[in-house]
């Protein structure tokens, strides 16, 4: 699962332009259409989107939720509404506005400029590391499971009983929080799908 995040008036640069799907159809997969045109058009997409940076941001979940918490609670926690912060954490088309979105890019290079940036991060990864194990789930915490009839140690936990807790799954990236705040600022506001 991801999070997917549309510019809403993306700041276009001169001298790019939108690729086109091949043969002048609306849908990518349509069966006139070649992997080869396929393969073509994702990397003019690629190119295109690197060169506006406002038009489209993606990150998977376990990126995503620390990235919005951090906008959340420390970079926009009185300019986003008790809305925009819960439906930042769903796929739902919640629009975030132009004026916002520059708050934002704006709060996230002025603590990038005061080296803020790098001290949560290193704040963050303690205390996720500092977070106690979570009895394993597969083993409900005794190390064994029971494969073809016999008792056998448990793959998921290496007979442990415990793993590290979830939160490890959910990595903070300064370099993640430097990308969105580009696609913010050139967005026009955006979209969350």
């Amino acid at each position: 699962m991801g999070f997917d995040l549309y510019g809403v008036k993306p700041q276009i640069n001169e001298g790019t332009s939108e690729p086109k799907i091949p043969n002048g159809h609306d849908n990518l997969w349509h069966e006139s259409i070649t992997e080869e045109e396929r393969s073509v058009y994702f990397e003019e997409t690629q190119v295109y989107e690197a060169a506006n940076p406002g038009v489209y941001f993606r990150n998977n979940v376990w990126h995503w939720r620390p990235l919005w918490g951090f906008i959340c609670h420390e970079v926009a926690p009185n300019i986003l509404t008790e809305k925009d912060k819960k439906s930042g954490h769903y796929n739902d088309g919640h629009l975030i506005s132009a004026i916002k979105a520059i708050y934002i890019a704006d709060a996230i290079d002025k603590l990038d400029k005061e080296g803020n940036l790098e001290k949560y991060q290193k704040d963050y990864d303690k205390s996720v590391s500092e977070l106690p194990n979570e009895e394993c789930n597969v083993c409900t915490g005794d190390g064994f499971t029971i494969v073809d009839n016999k008792k056998k140690e448990c793959h998921s936990c290496e007979g442990k009983g415990q793993k590290p807790n979830f939160a490890n799954h959910y990595p903070f990236d300064t370099e993640n929080i430097r990308h969105f705040s580009k696609f913010a600022r050139e967005s026009g506001g955006f979209k969350i799908l």
